[in-house]
C-alpha cells in the first residue's frame, strides 16, 4: 500500500488540507469587498462573513483538539461547522428571507427563556421584571410562536447539502449528546473485576481521519458559500483545488477502510 494511503499518511494529509482551508478563509476576508449597507448586521453578505469567522474559529479549535486526541470534543465542534454550513446555504438560497427567519428564531428562543424565568418564579428586580414583561408582550404581539430553525430543516434547502445531515446526526449521537453510543466509549467490556471504566478511551486512527474529513467538507462548503454570496474574491480562487484535494483524500480514505 502506498505510504500516502496509510492511516498515518492520511491523517497528515487531512491535517495539511484543513490548515490550507483555514489559510484560504483568512484570504477571503482579506480580499473581500463588502460595503456597509442600510441593512447593517441584517445584510446577508455581512452575516455570511460572520459565519465564516465562526467557522474559522471552529476549524482552528477542532484541529487543536485532534492534535491532542480529544476526539469527542473535536467531533462536537465539527458538528458546529455543519450547522454553519447549513446556515450559509440558507443565506445563499434565500437571502433576506432567511435573515428574517434567523431573527425570528433568535426572538423565539428569547421568548422561551423569558417564559422559563417566570415559570421558575425567580426573584427579579422590579425594573428588570417590568422590562422583561414588556419584552414578552411585544413578542406576543408579533406572533412569534414556535418559529425556530432546525439544522435538519435548513440542511434540506439544497438536496446536495441535505445528504450531509447523516454526518451531522452521527456527530450528534456519538459525541455531542450523552447517548448510549457516546457513553459506551467509557466502558470496558469483559472487565475481570466487574464493571470497568476508561476515562481516557483509545482514539482510533480511522475516527481521526473521519473527523478531519467531516471538518474539511463542512468548512470548504462554508468558504464556497461566502465566496459566492459576496460575489467572489481573490482569496477564494484556491477553493476548487482545495475541493479537489478533499475529494481525492475521501477516495483514499474509503479505499483504506475497505482494505
Amino acid at each position: 500500500m502506498p505510504a500516502a494511503h496509510t492511516e498515518t499518511g492520511l491523517i497528515a494529509d487531512w491535517k495539511s488540507l484543513c490548515a490550507d482551508v483555514a489559510t484560504c478563509a483568512v484570504a477571503i476576508f482579506e480580499t473581500a469587498e463588502v460595503k456597509i449597507t442600510p441593512q447593517g448586521f441584517a445584510d446577508p453578505q455581512f452575516l455570511a462573513l460572520t459565519l465564516l469567522a465562526r467557522t474559522l474559529s471552529n476549524l482552528k479549535g477542532a484541529a487543536i483538539l485532534l492534535d491532542a486526541r480529544r476526539i469527542i470534543e473535536a467531533r462536537t465542534i465539527t458538528r458546529c461547522c455543519f450547522e454553519n454550513l447549513y446556515w450559509m446555504v440558507g443565506l445563499v438560497e434565500h437571502g433576506p428571507e432567511f435573515v428574517k427567519r434567523m431573527r425570528d428564531d433568535e426572538l423565539s428562543h428569547r421568548k422561551a427563556t423569558g417564559q422559563a424565568l417566570f415559570e421558575l418564579d425567580l426573584a427579579l428586580d422590579d425594573d428588570v421584571e417590568d422590562r422583561l414583561r414588556e419584552f414578552m408582550r411585544d413578542l406576543n404581539k408579533r406572533g412569534l410562536v414556535g418559529k425556530t430553525l432546525s439544522p435538519k430543516a435548513v440542511s434540506a434547502f439544497r438536496k446536495d447539502f441535505g445528504k450531509t445531515y447523516v454526518f451531522y446526526s452521527q456527530l450528534s449521537s456519538d459525541s455531542a449528546h450523552p447517548s448510549v453510543t457516546a457513553l459506551n466509549r467509557y466502558t470496558v467490556a469483559n472487565h475481570l473485576a466487574g464493571p470497568g471504566f476508561d476515562v481516557e478511551p483509545l482514539v482510533r486512527p480511522d475516527e481521526i481521519i473521519e473527523t478531519y474529513e467531516y471538518l474539511a467538507m463542512s468548512c470548504i462548503g462554508v468558504c464556497v458559500g461566502v465566496n459566492q454570496i459576496i460575489g467572489g474574491t481573490k482569496g477564494g480562487e484556491r477553493l476548487n483545488s482545495l475541493a479537489d484535494r478533499k475529494d481525492a483524500l475521501s477516495i483514499a480514505a474509503a479505499a483504506l477502510r475497505k482494505a
